[in-house]
């Protein structure tokens, strides 16, 4: 799996709302978990096999540059620029265009996060063009700027709050907001303005989307929070010393057939329902990293008439019992008994029809996330057939496909998995926060 050698941070922020906390430091120091935020970055980065790292400083400049020469790992090599007068982000990057790699990843500075950079960088890799940007599922629509893909993951708009850009008025369910990281091409530095400064996600990013730039998005639900005012620095520091920001999700959405059950092209009987191999395993490994799992699933065997809605209750029952063998257990189950098609005869005529709740429209991932408080955000959905790949890019969120069952090569829907894994325990394993290590293959 491949990585990116270089790094740039922007930390030229000078934290006017953490002045209570920061005593005059920049946000890049400012105190997490006994230590300062750069010391995770640098951290972060080494361990990913990032070579070295560049950090675009302006006031405080110096004190970024004492303490990254104290705290840069054995390896990593760290060089500070400190600019003479301020440029905006997209201008500090233009001003050191001369150092950067071809392809980089950028990362503001007051960010703390736990990403694998590998897959980041390979998922880049393949998209190419100008650039990929990290999204999630914004929790606060209202006031950011949300962004729009279309299945291929490239990024056809941009809303919110940028300069001279109006907030749509009706929010989508399924609006990503943008998250300060990403992995952008050289050329990108040829669209920045030389004769002023300006700001590369609130002005030269949402251009390039706008004139229909190659940029594409990277889907994820893994941890990453800015620390702008102390109520979110406190957040933060919570997460990481209880271990909540060591995990890769913070909800887990799994298909039912061919994910956790042999897929025998629609299961009507209990004898018929059997746990694939490592399955309870790996629910097992989610329950004891805290991260709950729900299982949301299309079974229309009950419109077709193929068994009743108490004896789909009875088989989910059978279900919770075959985990619980394996010390495993689920935190919700969620089914759509639906079938669209209203011309056949037999079966169960009033669940026949349009239903907002059959994958992959995505009214069972609206109740799986208002039956748990977990941010949005940090869910991500785990299938095995591309309809849950499209139900987790409708609603906005993270996707892993696995091999087992379909494989992701029905070839229904044209939506991509953000990762792929061989099966769900080596899916479980990484979402625990696990190292990468050998997770499966990345093509599928």
């Amino acid at each position: 799996m491949s990585c990116i050698d270089q790094a740039v941070v922007i930390c030229g922020g000078q934290g006017t709302r953490l002045a209570s906390v920061l005593g005059g430091l920049p946000k890049v120091l400012a105190p997490l978990g006994g230590r300062p935020l750069l010391a995770h970055l640098l951290d972060g980065f080494a361990a990913s096999g990032v070579a070295e790292v560049l950090l675009l400083a302006g006031t405080g400049g110096e004190l970024i540059r004492e303490a990254a020469a104290s705290l840069s790992p054995r390896g990593l090599s760290v060089h500070t620029e400190i600019e003479p007068t301020p440029r905006g982000t997209a201008g500090a990057l233009r001003g050191v265009s001369s150092r950067l790699a071809s392809r980089f990843l950028l990362v503001l500075g007051d960010l703390y996060m736990n990403l694998d950079w590998r897959r980041l960088s390979a998922a880049a890799e393949q998209n190419g063009g100008l650039g990929t940007l990290l999204l999630h599922r914004s929790s606060h629509p209202e006031d950011s700027d949300l962004v729009v893909h279309d299945d291929a993951d490239r990024l056809i708009g941009w809303l919110g709050r940028s300069p001279g850009r109006q907030q749509a008025a009706v929010v989508p369910t399924a609006a990503l907001g943008n998250s300060g990281v990403a992995v952008l091409g050289r050329a990108l530095l040829d669209r920045i303005p030389t004769d002023r400064p300006c700001d590369l996600f609130g002005e030269v990013v949402p251009a390039l989307v706008d004139a229909r730039a190659p940029l594409y998005a990277y889907r994820s639900c893994e941890y990453v929070r800015d620390l702008g005012t102390p109520q979110r620095l406190r957040s933060v520091e919570e997460d990481l010393l209880c271990g909540r920001a060591r995990h890769r999700a913070g909800l887990v959405l799994l298909d039912r057939d061919g994910v956790l059950t042999e897929e025998v092209g629609g299961v009507g009987r209990i004898q018929d329902l059997r746990l694939l191999q490592g399955a309870g395993q790996a629910v097992r490994r989610l329950n004891e990293a805290g991260i709950p799992v729900i299982v949301v699933s299309n079974q229309a065997v009950v419109a077709r008439g193929a068994c009743s809605l108490a004896e789909l209750d009875a088989m989910n029952a059978a279900l919770v019992r075959e985990l619980a063998k394996s010390g495993a257990r689920l935190d919700g189950v969620f089914v759509c008994p639906h079938h669209p098609e209203t011309q056949h005869d037999g079966g169960e005529k009033s669940l026949r029809g349009p239903c907002s709740c059959r994958k992959p429209s995505v009214g069972l991932v609206t109740r799986a996330l208002e039956s748990l408080d977990v941010p949005a955000w940090r869910a991500v959905v785990v299938g095995d057939g591309t309809i849950d790949m499209q139900l987790a890019s409708n609603a906005g969120l993270a996707s892993i496909g696995l091999t087992t069952g379909l494989g992701c090569a029905d070839g229904r829907f044209p939506a991509r998995p953000v990762w792929r894994f061989p099966d769900l325990d080596a899916a479980a394993a990484w979402l625990s926060g696990e190292p990468s290590g050998s997770t499966g293959p990345e093509e599928l």
